[in-house]
């Protein structure tokens, strides 16, 4: 297969992926937002609605930086803007979207026409909204036809493509880039449920403080569970993790769950392993050997999430463990781009 073919099928799965995750993290924050604050309106001093916060979505996706080149202030508006249509983002769900459509453009005798007709039809379905008509109606419907469109191609894929070199890249650029997004999402998200490590004190004038209760929002609270369970939701991970996880959710169940659990598709160790599975493939390599560099750097990895624990991980700092995972898997892209795919 020539490089450049496999370049093509590498980036189409990544880019359908983090146009996917994009669009899964702002439908669940949107909405999660809304209604976290139905019982108290986003109202200033001066009775105006205020934007959600934003901050955690920028940092999730790098691009926090190129936001504020552009925008002073981050509305609503301005924001599910740069996130869905704006054409400098080039993470945006529509540039990501226009890019896996080039790629697939560029390598059409490779791909199944199914594959090429549903990405250009839904490219072109997608061309048809803006953000003034995602704000004027529910910006949830907008999301799910980005995720019904990602759904079905990657049925196309599974149905129509044979098992086979192109299969095997466009997977590998699909679970990179998931196992990338994951880890990143948990990251964030994890320190951002974590604020609060105040305690309120209930006093008693005749005795001293000793009856302490932990803050309502803080680890534990309300909102903590919340957070947890739209961070599920971000990844469709809240329902198989209510059906493997009867006590309850916990921070450590959620981390084990989106980090370790080697059968749920979006979790970081089913993806790595997914894709070493799909460089073995390509480089015809023995169970037992690495042959070369990518394939190095993503057994090592998949080693360590395979005998990694929820709770060892937290104890060590999580935050130091996600960072370390989403650096290793832009390292892994890195090396099978200088592997096989420059030319």
């Amino acid at each position: 297969m020539l490089s450049r073919d496999a370049d093509a099928c590498f980036w189409i799965g990544r880019y359908v992926e983090r146009a996917e995750a994009t669009a899964r993290m702002v439908d669940v924050h949107f909405h999660a937002a809304l209604e976290s604050t139905n019982k108290t309106p986003r109202l200033d001093q001066e009775g105006n609605i205020q934007p959600l916060n934003w901050k955690t979505l920028l940092e999730i996706s790098g691009s926090e930086e190129l936001f504020h080149e552009k925008h002073s202030s981050e509305n609503d508006r301005e924001a599910l803007h740069f996130f869905a249509f704006d054409p400098d983002n080039h993470n945006s769900i529509l540039s990501s979207w226009m890019y896996a459509r080039e790629n697939a453009r560029s390598i059409r005798v490779q791909i199944a026409s199914e594959m090429w007709e549903s990405l250009n039809i839904s490219y072109r379905r997608l061309q048809e909204w803006d953000v003034d008509r995602v704000l004027a109606g529910s910006p949830h419907e907008f999301f799910q036809i980005v995720k019904n469109s990602s759904h079905l191609l990657q049925g196309i894929l599974n149905r129509t493509m044979i098992m086979g070199e192109t299969r095997d890249w466009l997977d590998a650029g699909r679970f990179l880039e998931r196992a990338g997004q994951t880890a990143r999402l948990l990251d964030v998200k994890y320190h951002d449920l974590l604020p609060v490590h105040s305690l309120e004190t209930t006093l008693d004038v005749k005795s001293e403080p000793s009856n302490i209760l932990p803050h309502p929002y803080g680890i534990g609270g309300p909102l903590d569970t919340h957070g947890w369970i739209a961070i599920l939701k971000s990844v469709s991970a809240f329902e198989m993790f209510r059906k493997t996880h009867h006590s309850g959710i916990t921070p450590g169940g959620v981390v084990g769950f989106l980090l370790l659990n080697k059968d749920f598709p979006a979790s970081v160790r089913h993806g790595i392993r997914r894709v070493e599975g799909c460089l073995k493939r390509i480089s015809e390599t023995a169970e037992d050997a690495p042959s070369n560099e990518p394939e190095r750097l993503i057994g090592k990895l998949h080693a360590d999430l395979t005998y990694a624990r929820p709770n060892e991980i937290i104890q060590e700092g999580l935050h130091e463990f996600l960072e370390n995972v989403q650096l290793r898997c832009d390292t892994i892209g890195t090396a099978i781009a200088r592997e096989y795919l420059t030319y």
